[in-house]
Order: C-alpha cells, then sequence, then structure tokens
C-alpha cells in the first residue's frame, strides 16, 4: 500500500511517519498541498492523509480533484483535525465521500490511523450505514468544472443527483452526455459515463 501524506508542521509528520512506516505502508510526504495535487497522478496512493488545520480550504480542492477519477486513482482519505470541524465543514467531508478522521496526535488518535491503515476502521466519520452507501462525482462537459453532490436514490442504472453548487449544473439538458465520471457504492469506485434524463428538483442520470 502506498500512502500520501500532506502536512506542514514538523509535529505532524514526527507523530504520523512511524505509525504509517510501521504498518509496511509505503509513505510519500509533502508539505504543500497543491505541489501534492500537482503530483498525484504519477503518486497514485491508496490512502491520503491531509491535515485540515493547515489547509483549510485546499483540502476540499484535493479531495474533489481524486474522487473525481481524473487521476486515474481514487484514494481512501483520511483527515487529520487538530481543530475541531464545523458542521458545515463535516457535511462537506461526508459529501465529498471523505473516508474517516481523526482529531489529534495522542496514543487514542493514532490508534484510529493504525485501524485505518490495517482496514480496520470505517465508522469513525459515519460513513457506515445499514444501507448501501452511493456517491458521485463527475465533469461537467459544458464548463468542465467538478460536479459534487449527494445521489439521493438509485434504481438499476438510473439515479437522482443534487449537486453541492446548483448553479453548475443548471446548463446541463436532457440528452446530454457526461463522459467522465466516479460512482462510488460503499466505498467500491468504478468510472462510468452517464446521459442526462432530466433536469429539475434532481438530476436524474442514467449511467451507462
Amino acid at each position: 500500500m502506498k500512502v500520501l501524506l500532506i502536512a506542514e508542521e514538523d509535529k505532524t509528520i514526527d507523530a504520523l511517519v512511524p505509525v504509517i512506516k510501521k504498518s509496511g505502508a509505503e509513505i510519500i510526504t509533502y508539505r504543500w498541498l497543491l505541489k501534492a495535487l500537482d503530483n498525484v497522478e504519477e503518486i497514485a496512493p491508496d490512502m491520503v492523509v491531509i491535515s485540515t488545520a493547515e489547509y483549510p480550504r485546499h483540502w476540499k480542492t484535493f479531495v474533489q480533484f481524486t474522487k473525481s477519477g481524473i487521476g486515474g486513482v481514487v484514494p481512501k482519505v483520511i483527515l487529520y483535525n487538530s481543530r475541531p470541524m464545523s458542521d458545515d465543514e463535516k457535511s462537506k467531508a461526508r459529501s465529498l465521500g471523505v473516508f474517516g478522521m481523526f482529531n489529534s496526535l495522542d496514543e487514542k488518535g493514532l490508534e484510529e490511523v493504525e485501524k485505518y491503515l490495517a482496514g480496520k476502521s470505517e465508522q469513525a466519520f459515519g460513513f457506515v450505514s445499514n444501507g448501501p452507501k452511493f456517491e458521485l462525482v463527475f465533469t461537467n462537459p459544458k464548463n468542465e468544472s467538478l460536479i459534487t453532490g449527494s445521489v439521493k436514490s438509485v434504481q438499476d442504472n438510473r439515479i437522482e443527483f443534487t449537486s453541492d453548487i446548483p448553479d453548475l449544473i443548471k446548463n446541463l439538458n436532457p440528452g446530454d452526455s457526461i463522459a467522465n465520471a466516479t460512482f462510488g457504492e460503499n466505498k467500491a469506485y468504478r468510472y462510468v459515463s452517464a446521459k442526462v434524463l432530466s433536469n429539475g428538483k434532481f438530476l436524474e442520470l442514467k449511467l451507462t
């Protein structure tokens, strides 16, 4: 397994690097998130650990990019929050499909990291439910915007989707084709294309 660690502070790096190495994973560390974003396609990590307090805005950009599948890789993203997340930030993280989070570098926090590395934890951020969890990220073919949001329902290959930023999909019309999309079910991702069936209260798509 390959892990990309994105953190600026020495104390964060010094605490996490030994834990990641102990798991047997290969580790690549970046102090500059945007530089990591430039190189993520080449790195192709299986997991990314991001210190959100050091990159309060750009971590969302990074997650959106990797979850879109544009880079050919959809890693599990773990957030380290040394500062409490607001409810809005938590909601955004969930909608982006963040895999999990931990809030400290003490013994308890590092134990959570070990569980993620071992594939034994999926519950810290509330992403596990009794039913399937669906996700969709795609590129709007008309304006090249990266679209994230919530899958409201799935039936056969038809889905109802609401965008985090509705204005970015207003220009989509029935019959339009979407070539670059990533569809996830319970954290199992696949690359798909889709056709717009309708665009009203929900964006109704047929996956192809």
